[in-house]
């Protein structure tokens, strides 16, 4: 065999070489991981798409599960990186998945009902429509019909009051000076059998607001910032500290993005939902921007009851997606808890600074 011939069957060799590495391998991983291991799994695996809403969300959109089958869900991501849940109630977070990058989960659902698949990280200007459902249906009657979640008591008690969640309900006052709950907690005990009744009630204070409370322990010979001082302890003893990191999580996850990780409504997705004019009731005027949890004169016009509902229910005409689908009433209730310690604990100077801010 001539030289030149010898040379040609060597660049034909390595360019085989090449292409089995470049082709054929690739091929081989992604016939086993999509064909091939599903086939020999001991479950059944279903593959899910995580992309941007405005490139199809999740897909499939829908998946349909037995009660008591395990399955596989495994997750890839072609575009940007997404944050993957399961809710409500199940405490299944994937965490971040990178473009390119595939993780699962084994799962079983005890019981039917509807479920939702969602991400919690900020992946695009519309994220909070990024949502799926995880339908999952009685064995022994596969084509009933899976019944919507009851209606919350919470919410249909404000409606039975007529009370508009979603109206304005700045407070008429608002404290004067940096707040203190070890102040307020020594004002309280002093007080004793003098401080109102109703104020001593949790349920009361669940369903008033912390204007209210200030405007009854005035009015009962107490001074202005001394009152404020006692209201803020009255609803921080309320938060239970057990619940506490799990509802900062939950924050930080879910709300940060938009409301800011000091709450005070300057995260990254706020300047994305004004331009796309989210929250513009009337175009003649600006986009309603997301609420700051630090600013005294809207937080302490609001009451429990009122943003747990708006929570559960989402905001009418705004960008704030219902979270009733993705949190149980427990980790609702204890993320509300979390919005008082932006004006009441931690963020209790900036809130009286901000006080009258618009």
């Amino acid at each position: 065999m001539s030289p030149a011939n010898v040379r040609m069957r060597g660049e034909t060799i390595a360019i085989a070489a090449l292409l089995l590495i470049l082709v054929a391998f690739p091929a081989t991983v992604l016939l086993y991981q999509f064909a091939l291991r599903p086939g020999l799994a001991d479950v059944r695996t279903i593959d899910i798409t995580a992309r941007i809403p405005e490139t199809g969300g999740f897909t499939p959109e829908t998946i349909r599960i037995a009660a008591g089958e395990t399955v596989r869900l495994r997750f890839s991501v072609p575009d940007v990186t997404h944050g993957v849940a399961i809710g409500p109630g199940l405490g299944l977070d994937l965490g971040h998945i990178d473009p390119g990058q595939v993780k699962e989960v084994r799962v079983a659902f005890d019981r039917p009902g509807r479920y939702t698949l969602y991400c919690n990280a900020w992946c695009s200007r519309t994220h909070w429509r990024m949502r799926g459902t995880i339908l999952v249906y009685d064995p022994a009657h596969p084509d009933a019909v899976i019944p919507a979640d009851p209606p919350d008591p919470v919410i249909e008690s404000l409606a039975a009051r007529r009370v508009d969640i979603d109206a304005p309900h700045d407070a008429a006052a608002v404290p004067a000076a940096p707040l203190s709950i070890e102040r307020g907690a020594g004002i309280v005990a002093r007080l004793g059998r003098a401080l109102p009744s109703e104020l001593a009630q949790p349920a009361w204070r669940l369903g008033h607001s912390p204007v209210e409370a200030w405007t009854r322990l005035v009015a009962a010979s107490l001074a202005a910032d001394e009152a404020w001082d006692a209201v803020a302890f009255l609803w921080v003893r309320d938060i239970d500290p057990a619940k506490s990191p799990m509802a900062a999580t939950l924050f930080a996850k879910n709300c940060a993005a938009c409301h800011g990780e000091i709450g005070d409504g300057r995260g990254p997705g706020a300047d994305a939902l004004a331009a796309l004019g989210i929250g513009q009731h009337d175009r003649r005027m600006k986009p309603t921007r997301p609420a700051d949890f630090t600013r005294a004169q809207s937080m302490l016009g609001g009451t429990s009851e009122l943003y747990y509902a708006k929570l559960r229910r989402g905001g009418m005409g705004t960008g704030m997606p219902s979270c009733g689908p993705v949190f149980t009433p427990e980790e609702t209730w204890a993320l509300v808890g979390h919005l008082w310690t932006f004006v009441f604990g931690r963020g209790s100077s900036r809130a009286a600074a901000r006080g009258s801010s618009g």
